[in-house]
């Protein structure tokens, strides 16, 4: 069954969210933003997973780290995802569990 990943990054940490093709949701996974402790969380997702990123501040380095792990990054506009979603308020809490 195909998976879908979404990061929501922080300054010294990630959130991660999972959803399967279903739609079932799984609990949010939280790394360090240490390129070790980063790199070796990639390193346990599926291999060419695409995963959507919010565009911060430091995106640009994630998005290097998985492309070397080998997956397929996808850059999010934070505001227009927010749009998207139906949401008014943005929270870190509604990002991640609403993925």
């Amino acid at each position: 069954m195909k998976r879908f990943f979404g990061c929501d990054a922080h300054k010294h940490y990630s959130l991660f969210a999972f959803m399967d093709e279903a739609g079932h949701k799984r609990n949010f996974i939280r790394v360090e933003n240490d390129r070790y402790d980063f790199r070796q969380f990639l390193h346990t997702l599926p291999p060419g997973s695409m995963i959507a990123v919010e565009s911060v501040g430091n995106w640009y380095w994630m998005i290097d780290e998985m492309e070397k792990a080998g997956h397929v990054p996808q850059l999010a506009h934070a505001r227009k995802a927010k749009l998207m979603m139906g949401q008014i308020n943005k929270t870190d809490n509604v990002n991640v569990k609403d993925f």
